[in-house]
C-alpha cells in the first residue's frame, strides 16, 4: 500500500509502506506528522494512529474505522503554512495533469459554453447564471482538486456541486457580501468625492485640481480592499469540495484562516501566470483553453500545500 505523508509543511510521496516504516525508525517521520492512502478517503491521519508504525505504540492509539481527522478540521489556532514554492506548485501541476490534458480543457469547454448561453437570454440568464455560479464553482474546484490528486477524474465531475446547490449558492452569496462590505468604505470616500466635486461645478466653477488629483488614489479604497478580500475567502469552495459536511459560513472561517499569512504567496503565485495570459491573447484566446486547466490545477497544489502544513505547523 502507498503512502503519503507530510514533515514540517511539506507533502511527500507517493512512498511503500515498508519505506514510511524506515521513515519511523529512522526519526524522520514523528508521531504527530500526518500521514495518508487511499482508505482514508479525504482525510489525513496522525502517524501515531497507524498500528505498528511506531516501536512501543500502545492500543489507545490506534484510530476507530474511518475516524482519522480531517486536515481542515484542526483547531483555527493552528499554524498555516504553505511551505512550497510557487514554480514547483506550478511543476506539479503540469506533472498532475499529464493524461489528462484533454478531459481538462473538454471540461472548461463545457463551462464555457455554459456561460455563453446564459449570457444570450436577456434578463433570464443573467439571473440563471448567478443562481448557479456557486454549484458550478463548487463542482469546477472538485474537478481540479481531483486533478491535483490525480484522482480518478470524469466530467461529471463539474456538476457534482449541484449535490450542495444550497451550501454552494449561499457561500456564493455570502462572500459577495462580504467583498461588497470591504469595498464599502472606499465607495463611501469615492462618492462623497464625486459630489463634492459635482457641487463645484454647479456652481459654475471648475472643478478642483488637487481633488481630481485625488480621484485615482481614492479608487485605491476600493481595488486593494476587494484584492484583499478576494484573496481571503479563495479557498471556500475547496474546503466544500474536500469537506462534504461543512457549512458555507465555517467554509468561508476556515479559508480566511487557511490564508492568514498566505495572501502575498497566493497573490504571487497567480501574478506568474500573467505572462501567460498575454500570450494566450497572441493565439486569439485559444491558449486559455490549456491555461485555465494549468492555472486551477495549481491552485488546487496550493491548497493541498496548506493543508499539509496546517498541522505540521
Amino acid at each position: 500500500m502507498q503512502w503519503y505523508y507530510a514533515v514540517n509543511g511539506q507533502q511527500n510521496g507517493p512512498v511503500e509502506e515498508d519505506a514510511l516504516s524506515a521513515l519511523a525508525r529512522d526519526g524522520k517521520l514523528k508521531p504527530d506528522d500526518l500521514v495518508w492512502n487511499t482508505t482514508l478517503g479525504n482525510q489525513w491521519a496522525k502517524a501515531s494512529t497507524v498500528p505498528g508504525l511506531f516501536a512501543g505504540q500502545s492500543a489507545e492509539n490506534t484510530p476507530a474505522a474511518g475516524s482519522p481527522p480531517l486536515l481542515s478540521d484542526w483547531s483555527s489556532s493552528t499554524s498555516c503554512r504553505s511551505q512550497t514554492p510557487n514554480r514547483d506548485l506550478m511543476s506539479e501541476a503540469q506533472h498532475s495533469l499529464g493524461g489528462n490534458w484533454g478531459l481538462a480543457v473538454v471540461t472548461g469547454l463545457i463551462y464555457i459554453a455554459i456561460q455563453i448561453v446564459l449570457g444570450v437570454v436577456p434578463f433570464v440568464g443573467g439571473v440563471i447564471s448567478f443562481v448557479i455560479s456557486g454549484a458550478l464553482t463548487l463542482g469546477w474546484m472538485m474537478f481540479f482538486m481531483s486533478v491535483a490528486r490525480s484522482e480518478s477524474l470524469s466530467l461529471g465531475l463539474m456538476f457534482q456541486g449541484f449535490n450542495r446547490f444550497g451550501t454552494a449558492f449561499l457561500a456564493a452569496l455570502l462572500m459577495g457580501l462580504l467583498v461588497f462590505a470591504w469595498m464599502l468604505p472606499g465607495i463611501v470616500v469615492m462618492i462623497i468625492a464625486g459630489v463634492a466635486g459635482a457641487m463645484t461645478a454647479f456652481r459654475g466653477s471648475h472643478p478642483s485640481p488637487t481633488l481630481l488629483l485625488l480621484l485615482a488614489p481614492l479608487a485605491l479604497l476600493v481595488i486593494i480592499p476587494a484584492i484583499l478580500a478576494q484573496l481571503r475567502y479563495s479557498m471556500t469552495y475547496f474546503v466544500m469540495a474536500d469537506d462534504p459536511d461543512v457549512d458555507a459560513l465555517d467554509a468561508i472561517r476556515r479559508s480566511t484562516q487557511m490564508m492568514r499569512g498566505n495572501k502575498w504567496k497566493f497573490f504571487c503565485l497567480q501574478c506568474r501566470f500573467i505572462g501567460w495570459g498575454l500570450l494566450c491573447l497572441l493565439t486569439l484566446g485559444i491558449g486559455f483553453l490549456w491555461l485555465t486547466p494549468y492555472f486551477w490545477t495549481s491552485v488546487a497544489r496550493f491548497y493541498e500545500d496548506l493543508r499539509a502544513g496546517q498541522q505540521a505547523g
